[in-house]
């Protein structure tokens, strides 16, 4: 029984770091807006049709930030899509939040 205790506790602790958050509720319940940025970063860098849909998802992401300085860079068009309308204000927000952009 003794030998049998470490092994339990082992297996217990590893069974509770499984149920923490997974990667997808991280991305799609991110608050602070790196999700946003860090598409925002694939967007900015490339200007052919993955950046494009990067530029999109940071924008729908960083619509419901709630860093302010984000979620002010961004509106929605017409259409009713969300869109980043100052990149530059977006950068710096992503910056302030420790992202690097090359």
């Amino acid at each position: 029984m003794k030998k049998l205790l470490p092994v339990l506790a082992a297996a217990t602790m590893m069974l509770a770091a499984c149920s923490g958050p997974s990667a997808e509720d991280f991305r799609l319940n991110d608050q602070q807006g790196n999700t946003a940025c860090i598409h925002f970063g694939s967007g900015y860098a490339d200007t052919g049709n993955l950046g494009a849909t990067n530029m999109r998802k940071a924008a729908e992401h960083g619509s419901k930030a709630s860093t302010e300085q984000i979620r002010t860079a961004v509106d929605t068009d017409a259409s009713g899509a969300s869109t980043i309308t100052d990149k530059d204000a977006f950068k710096k927000a992503c910056e302030s939040q420790g992202i690097k952009f090359n």
